[in-house]
């Protein structure tokens, strides 16, 4: 297998770690690889994840087409759409949990245009979304999609129909209408040089795998401080903080502003073969 690096921008001459960053990344045979902010891919408008704290549709943090060893739930599951709601400081809409878990409304909350949607999005949701919470209560979703699907027309995130009061930005928590940040083209290009690559991260040198900045090595060095930040498939991972338990060779790791992304500084391991997720600042 080989591993990947991301870099952002509309030419693959000129292209950044981190949409509408100074900081360029050279990758050598780039190719469009999908977007990051703004539309989501063609799932469907009612099947767009939302936040269960809030009700409020999430991010669309990324959708990634993988390459073909990367495609570790099914060769048909081409693509991988990631969504964020960072509402673990949102005052909570009660009855949006029941809801999204497919508890029936209540008479009181049928009559309620806002919890209907939600209701909607508990009756079409898709069969390959992957609930995700990190350390701190935030919630997320992972999506595989199939070609049909990724090639599809993009979706805009469902019509604000917001009752008044649930469009204050920090007590509702990021979301869609609010937050959603300019879509920008993801490339992809062959990552050369890390010793790490088909490797699972491991701690202690467990299975040959080499930790960031743990030798003294001045080619290991250097070659650590050119891919610190930059976002990939596979390689070295860069936790900011503990190394997540139960990482194979196939994760993404996601670095922090991607698609509006909040990491707060930080960036997060998604396992495409274990599930594993996790985030750090």
């Amino acid at each position: 297998m080989k591993a990947y690096d991301l870099g952002f921008g509309e030419s693959a001459d000129a292209l950044s770690v981190r949409p509408g960053k100074p900081v360029g990344i050279d990758l050598p045979g780039a190719r469009v690889a999908g977007w990051c902010g703004g539309r989501a891919p063609g799932i469907g408008t009612a099947s767009w994840p939302r936040s269960p704290v809030t009700g409020l549709p999430m991010i669309h943090v990324i959708t990634l087409e993988l390459p073909e060893d990367y495609r570790r739930k099914g060769e048909d599951l081409v693509a991988v759409s990631f969504f964020q709601a960072d509402d673990h400081v949102a005052d909570g809409i009660e009855g949006v949990e029941g809801l999204l878990a497919g508890t029936a409304p209540t008479p009181e909350q049928a009559a309620d245009p806002f919890l209907v949607t939600v209701a909607a999005t508990a009756a079409a949701r898709h069969p390959r979304q992957q609930d995700l919470e990190d350390v701190i209560g935030g919630a997320h979703a992972l999506i595989l999609l199939t070609a049909e699907e990724f090639a599809a027309p993009r979706i805009d995130p469902p019509a604000d129909i917001r009752p008044d009061g649930l469009g204050d930005r920090y007590s509702r928590g990021q979301n869609a209408w609010d937050d959603s940040a300019p879509e920008t083209t993801v490339w992809i290009g062959e990552r050369t040089g890390d010793p790490n690559t088909g490797l699972a991260p491991a701690e202690d040198g467990e299975g040959g795998y080499v930790e960031a900045w743990s030798s003294d090595d001045q080619e290991l060095e250097a070659f650590w401080s050119s891919v610190e930040g930059i976002s990939h498939l596979g390689g070295t991972v860069m936790p900011c903080q503990a190394l997540p338990e139960g990482l194979t060779p196939y994760v993404f790791e996601l670095e922090d502003g991607v698609g509006g992304v909040n990491f707060g500084g930080g960036n997060a391991q998604i396992d495409l073969e274990s599930g594993v997720f996790d985030w750090a600042q």
